[in-house]
């Protein structure tokens, strides 16, 4: 059983609300999308969850010795030595089989959107993460390589600039406030007025991409009070990086956001406005 359980945590499954960015497309589009590309949607993000899984297994076996060395990873599975490396590597042999299997039954441009993904965390792997300002690019383009697999040719859904803008602006946004909340020391100084910019002018592009979203739907009268998603949007932005810098040393960064009360009603929010129609 403990086995087992360590396993599941391997997996990194609070982590697979990213895989859901699929449905912005549908969700931003309207006019029923949501249920009318509900079986491409589903499994396209089946996919992104099982090569998610994939590269966390992986990532964990290269960083293991690594992870054991730092306060705030030491806790996971292989680095603690609690599960063995036989068992993350048959466990990393079954998502790959699994994720071919699903490719296997989808258009080819997943294909590439999930090759182009697969490189890029290799390169993650490999040493790019230590590069200031490419490691959070990186995860923003996995966001975005995920947002164009929720839109055509494996929806029948087009995806407008301005939802590529605000997946793009969230990712790094977030990815920002986690550099500044992993550099405390004075030595970081450069580090995180860096990342504080990066923050600051992904925060704003967020916005705007996402106010120019709900006015393109408010003027075809697709949407009943088109203010409110941006609204929603600014008071999540700013409850994320008031919990950025909360103390977080053995739970994951996605868990303290999706654990908080005021977040989690800001998303709701959120989702009733696209969803509720005139």
């Amino acid at each position: 059983m403990t086995t087992l359980k360590n396993l599941l945590r391997l997996l990194r499954l609070e982590q697979h609300y990213k895989a859901f960015i699929v449905w912005l497309p549908a969700l931003f589009h309207g006019h029923g999308s949501l249920l009318l590309q509900a079986r491409p949607l589903a499994l396209a993000t089946a996919t992104w969850m099982v090569t998610g899984s994939l590269v966390y297994v992986l990532n964990d076996l290269k960083d293991a010795a690594e992870d054991a060395g730092r306060e705030d990873r030491r806790h996971r599975p292989l680095a603690s030595g609690e599960l063995g490396r036989a068992w993350a590597l048959g466990l990393a042999a079954l998502l790959a089989l699994a994720m071919a299997l699903l490719l296997g039954v989808q258009p080819h441009r997943l294909w590439l959107l999930v090759g182009v993904y697969l490189v890029l965390n290799f390169g993650y792997a490999l040493g790019l993460k230590r590069q200031l300002g490419v490691q959070q690019a990186i995860i923003a383009a996995g966001f975005w390589l995920r947002l164009q697999s929720g839109g055509a040719p494996m929806a029948a859904i087009p995806v407008t600039p301005w939802a590529a803008l605000f997946t793009l602006g969230l990712a790094y946004y977030l990815n920002c406030l986690k550099g500044l909340h992993a550099k405390t020391g004075d030595h970081h100084r450069p580090h995180r007025f860096a990342m504080g910019v990066g923050a600051g002018l992904a925060g704003s592009l967020t916005l705007a991409a996402l106010v120019a979203i709900c006015l393109k739907r408010g003027l075809d009268g697709t949407m009943r009070l088109p203010e409110l998603p941006p609204l929603f949007c600014l008071v999540g932005l700013h409850r994320v990086a008031e919990r950025s810098f909360g103390d977080r040393v053995k739970r994951e960064q996605a868990l303290t956001f999706v654990t908080d009360p005021v977040n989690l009603a800001c998303m709701a929010g959120f989702l009733v406005a696209f969803l509720w129609r005139p």
